[in-house]
């Protein structure tokens, strides 16, 4: 045996030997701290007795010791976690460096031949690096793994590989949103806040975090994504601040609040046939510089677009607002379109600047107002519904018509129910009962 793996060895049953003494002054038995970190039983016991044939992975180690501190909180003793995870951590670092070692070792003669100097301090170890594809292979397979914690640590170590790897940014990003496109298994305790740490690791790599000059401040920024979430299952959702290159989310579910306060959607945005199940969604100060798509979507709680901007369209045909719904302040510099378009909730446009509109068999069921909205040109309108006595104020070309005011010509139409119309329209109908009479 050489000196390499000698050091190993005895490394790594030390580093077992300890962990097992922690677990005993806890208090836990074997079977208890496994299902406390989520590992088998017997990954425990071959931790102790230093039966590894490689390190085991940090994370497994920094549930092991939260759970112990945990334990003897309960138990009334003092534990600081945060120093005690400092020094496993560097022991940790310790015995990987001997394994990486030991498993190049029989690499050095390869690698003796003289190679090109390189600017800055050199190390011994930075020869023997383990290379992006196993590292990543790795935490892809980690993946698949039962324990929700190992998942998450496997999240997190694809947004640390690709903060070092600028070059697998957007293989990376893609592999984010595959996971986020498998749907959620119910019976997994421990899935929703997996699944919470891929959004995470996404967005804190997508916010640029802009200051003075719109330079980014955000050293863990990565620019130019592009984001492929359509069906995906994502649950309160924090994206404000980030940074889209492209971005689908066509029939993706939000579950709880989704947030996209001051995101900037440089090239397309699709969210064609999304479901938001929330509470609520805010868009408040988003910026929308190409195609944007919101047709088909389902709004369950409030909707908030105050001071969005839409450098070229604003489409929300054939949507459902279920709650009320605020576009106060809004700026479209092309068209907007909100044909089939149905407000449960009130809705209010004041202060919107908008090149020009169209509404097109919508459905008013409570408020509306338009007031201080500005249009370049006459906002269109054509067979829309007003329902109930909630207080409206429309644009300065439209009415509303009941059938009262259209002196009996349409005797259809139900109690409480007003065709929102053109003052054209509205005079026509006048004239063409004032004829017949």
């Amino acid at each position: 045996m050489n000196e390499v793996a000698a050091d190993w060895q005895e490394a790594v049953r030390r580093f077992g030997g300890l962990l097992g003494q922690l677990r005993v002054e806890a208090g836990l038995t074997v079977r208890e701290l496994a299902a406390a970190i989520g590992v088998a039983p017997a990954t425990v016991s071959k931790t102790e007795n230093g039966g590894h044939a490689k390190p085991q992975d940090f994370y497994v180690v920094r549930q092991w010791v939260t759970a112990c501190a945990q334990r003897v909180d309960v138990h009334g003793g003092s534990f600081s976690i945060p120093v005690a995870l400092g020094w496993w951590r560097e022991e940790h670092a310790q015995l990987e460096n001997l394994h990486k070692e030991l498993s190049l070792r029989p690499l050095r003669s390869e690698l003796a031949a003289p190679t090109a100097p390189t600017t800055g301090p050199s190390h011994e170890h930075d020869r023997y690096q383990v290379p992006f594809e196993v590292l990543h292979q790795k935490a892809v397979d980690h993946l698949a793994d039962r324990s929700p914690h190992v998942r998450m640590a496997a999240l997190r170590t694809l947004g640390d590989l690709g903060d070092k790897y600028h070059e697998k940014r957007q293989r990376i990003v893609d592999e984010l949103c595959d996971y986020l496109r498998i749907p959620p298994d119910t019976s997994d305790a421990g899935e929703d806040q997996v699944r919470r740490t891929a959004q995470m690791v996404l967005a804190a790599r997508l916010r640029p975090e802009r200051g003075d000059g719109a330079t980014a401040t955000n050293p863990a920024f990565w620019p130019d994504m592009d984001v492929d979430l359509k069906r995906a299952f994502l649950s309160d959702v924090y994206f404000n601040g980030c940074e889209f290159r492209r971005a689908d989310f066509d029939e993706a579910q939000f579950e709880g609040e989704a947030h996209f306060d001051g995101a900037r959607f440089v090239g397309e945005a699709r969210f064609v046939g999304a479901v938001f199940l929330g509470y609520e969604v805010s868009f408040q100060s988003a910026r929308f510089e190409a195609v944007s798509w919101f047709r088909w979507v389902a709004f369950h709680g409030y909707a908030y677009f105050q001071g969005s901007y839409f450098g070229f369209n604003a489409e929300f045909s054939r949507s459902q607002f279920s709650d009320d719904a605020f576009f106060d302040h809004m700026t479209v510099r092309n068209y907007a379109w909100f044909t089939h378009a149905v407000f449960h909730g009130s809705v209010t446009f004041q202060h919107a600047r908008v090149e020009g509109a169209t509404f097109w068999l919508d459905s008013f069921r409570a408020g509306a107002d338009f007031r201080w909205a500005q249009f370049a040109s006459p906002p269109k309108i054509g067979e829309c519904e007003a329902v109930g006595q909630a207080e409206r104020h429309w644009p300065d070309n439209w009415v509303e018509l009941t059938a009262e005011d259209a002196c009996g010509f349409v005797d259809s139409w139900p109690v409480g129910w007003a065709a929102v119309v053109e003052e054209a329209d509205a005079a026509e109908i006048r004239a063409r009962w004032e004829s017949r009479s």
